[in-house]
């Protein structure tokens, strides 16, 4: 299995990775875009929502989850390929078995709120109630790098610059395995 995840805080750059990285020819997925990403009430059931559902309210008794069959999927049919997935599912702790390295994205919380608020690929952030969700999730996020051991890659840096090590790491150690 040769699926890697590319993961980050919103605005630390995912998207614009994963369209270098098809660029250059590998497979990649967004979590948001591709639709792999989608809302769960506590439950564990799927919610159908919008970007005007996800108030204060709403965020407290849902998720943003990656479905591990969804994950286990894309490895299936990767077929022995470099396969990436670039998002920043909530429950990345419960995937992280299923990839071979993780790649996290590391932006400090002034630039990455510049990118929020001048992106147009995607509304999340634009309202301060999803900015301080997802400043509550960063302190979670980071713990969990640190445990699992992600490679850590400056977001300060050119897409191509990013990507380069990306690539890099996967490709110099074929077994490349994220402690």
């Amino acid at each position: 299995m040769k699926l890697f995840l590319v993961t980050g805080l919103p605005g630390a750059g995912k998207s614009t990775v994963r369209r270098e990285l098809q660029a250059r020819g590998y497979e990649a997925y967004d979590g948001d875009e591709d639709g792999l990403a989608k809302w769960y009430g506590r439950d564990g059931l799927p919610v159908e929502a919008s970007i005007e559902d996800c108030t204060p309210d709403f965020l407290r008794a849902h998720s943003r989850d990656i479905a591990r069959e969804t994950v286990e999927g894309l490895a299936a049919r990767s077929g022995g390929e470099i396969v990436f997935i670039c998002g920043d599912p909530e429950n990345e702790a419960e995937l992280n078995d299923l990839f071979s390295g993780v790649f996290a994205l590391i932006l400090d919380e002034d630039t990455r709120n510049q990118r929020l608020a001048a992106r147009t690929n995607n509304d999340w952030g634009k309202l301060s109630h999803q900015r301080e969700y997802s400043l509550a999730f960063a302190k979670k996020w980071e713990e969990m790098c640190r445990q699992f051991g992600y490679t850590t890659i400056d977001a300060a840096q050119t897409t191509e610059q990013i990507v380069d090590q990306i690539v890099a790491k996967v490709n110099q150690d074929p077994g490349y395995l994220h402690a």
